[in-house]
């Protein structure tokens, strides 16, 4: 099987900028990296080169779920088998993510309380080997074969319906504002803490953490996809683009810190037992710390979004071009 890219050449004489022009590249570079990056996941001496393939995955995975109604998608390179593919070294980089908190949150941790947690990073590594071994078998199995020869084959003959031709500045609101929308309908703008509680501040954004955890988790996927299909048209607007790039970057990080001391909660009391927050006083106190600066950091991010001056001012932005030729 030949596993060479050959790279599609495009037509410089064309003078209309398309969406193919930006689709194409961008479902080529995720390719290249997911092909660069084989080596390094097999030799297993890079953690990283395992959290990049997962990254370049989601990022086709979000391209193809975009471009759906624009790109003729074979079977073979569709999201169910690019899901299959991103599950399995999902596993192993959670379990490193899980080993690098529970390692940052052990730090001069009581004796009394370190035991547990070795006991906890003994299971996340004897679970890693096995999931890796997964991972490696995965890469030279059949699926994953023609997984990669179902993109080289749209990338030497990328096959479009006719949207894709359409000037890019005519359609890209239409591409873009749908993702939006979805963002901002999310429950998540509207779930605030309960400040006349009783609770300490600290605990009690753990505990409304956990009662909306699902919620939360759905939204960041969101933020992230969305997130993913704007970088692709960051040359198509002005620099105030990559200012609601960075909003949104910056609350895939705050609720990825969440999301990650969730399933070391989740880990512990697996490992350790119901009893966990109570044998692991001091490293709970830590979570719930970490989980209160998180959410402090997203409150502002939260009130301003909630604004409708804010969700509109977005929306005009991304149809500026078409204001633009109304009014030329």
């Amino acid at each position: 099987m030949n596993q060479n890219l050959i790279i599609f050449e495009q037509d410089d004489s064309t003078v209309t900028v398309t969406l193919a022009d930006y689709i194409y590249p961008a479902i080529q570079k995720e390719y290249v990296t997911i092909l660069t990056l084989e080596s390094k996941v097999l030799a297993d001496d890079d953690i990283e080169a395992i959290h990049q393939m997962r990254v370049s995955l989601r990022r086709l995975r979000s391209q193809i779920q975009a471009f759906g109604s624009i790109v003729n998608i074979p079977t073979a390179m569709g999201e169910k088998q690019i899901g299959k593919i991103a599950k399995v070294l999902g596993k192993v980089r959670d379990l490193d993510v899980l080993k690098k908190t529970c390692k940052s949150r052990e730090i001069n941790l009581p004796d009394a309380e370190k035991i547990h947690i070795d006991k906890v990073l003994a299971t996340i590594l004897k679970r890693r080997r096995k999931e890796i071994l997964k991972v490696k078998l995965m890469l030279k199995d059949r699926d994953y074969q023609y997984f990669k020869l179902g993109i080289n084959n749209w990338l030497n003959n990328p096959q479009y319906l006719p949207t894709a031709t359409v000037a890019v500045g005519s359609i890209l609101p239409e591409l873009l504002l749908p993702a939006i929308g979805k963002l901002f309908i999310d429950a998540s703008w509207w779930i605030d803490l309960d400040l006349d509680s009783g609770i300490e501040p600290e605990l009690a954004v753990s505990q409304l953490l956990l009662v909306h955890g699902e919620v939360f988790h759905n939204f960041r996927k969101q933020v992230k996809a969305t997130r993913y299909l704007m970088e692709i048209f960051v040359d198509r607007y002005p620099s105030r683009y990559q200012e609601y790039l960075k909003d949104l970057k910056h609350v895939h990080q705050l609720f990825g810190n969440i999301q990650d001391n969730l399933v070391l909660d989740q880990f512990v009391r697996k490992v350790v037992g119901k009893r966990a927050p109570t044998k692991l006083p001091t490293l709970y106190e830590r979570i719930d710390r970490s989980n209160y600066l998180s959410w402090n950091s997203w409150q502002p991010i939260q009130a301003r979004y909630q604004q409708l001056a804010t969700k509109k001012e977005f929306n005009l932005f991304l149809i500026q071009d078409i204001i633009h030729n109304l009014h030329g």
